[in-house]
């Protein structure tokens, strides 16, 4: 794939990820967000703080990776080509193909959430204005950050949750950005839905 065409499709899903927090999911009565399923389901604040504290850990990754890029001066290239160990990991976290027609996306893979990243760990609620605006902020960053990508090659290596023992070319890792947060926009959706219909 061309490094421009993964660079474009990678800022339109930050704008579409904007669309649904910002401007969707605040237009919305708080109590609709902040309202969990169950004692141990997120809900959608839960989800939409989950995604802010993971994106701050990659995105600290993934700015000191621009930044050896930057001082080795290794020009961006024209073609892009995704690892194996991306692909596998994006296609897991992705959410999947509905069985039915019209019916909603399926979480096909469910892993466990380390404490740290885990809203039901604090003692208290996070004010929903406070996660949207953090959230907000995140996102400026990222689009910063994807700016600076322009100048890079995407292949540069970027270290993951395990550190330099994992390591993920920068296109990969915006790839898992990608579909970490659909899953848990798409998990946070169904809450707003049963927040809606208690029954």
């Amino acid at each position: 794939m061309r490094t421009a065409d993964t660079l474009a499709g990678i800022h339109a899903d930050l704008e579409r990820h904007r669309q649904v927090t910002l401007l969707d999911w605040s237009a919305l009565p708080g109590a609709n967000l902040e309202r969990r399923p169950s004692a141990r389901r997120w809900s959608a604040a839960d989800c939409l703080e989950h995604i802010g504290r993971a994106n701050d850990m990659y995105l600290h990754h993934m700015e000191k990776a621009v930044e050896r890029a930057e001082r080795r001066g290794r020009p961006p290239v024209d073609e892009y080509r995704p690892g194996a160990l991306g692909r596998r990991i994006c296609a897991a976290l992705t959410p999947g193909v509905p069985q039915q027609r019209g019916a909603p996306p399926r979480i096909r893979f469910k892993s466990p959430t380390l404490r740290r990243y885990d809203p039901l760990q604090d003692p208290g609620v996070i004010p929903v204005a406070a996660t949207l605006q953090r959230y907000e902020a995140q996102l400026d960053r990222m689009v910063r950050l994807l700016q600076r990508c322009e100048g890079i090659d995407l292949h540069a290596r970027s270290n993951t949750l395990l550190g330099p023992f994992l390591q993920l070319r920068m296109g990969d890792m915006w790839a898992y950005l990608v579909a970490h947060t659909d899953r848990h926009l798409e998990q946070g959706r169904r809450a707003i839905e049963m927040a809606r219909d208690p029954s």
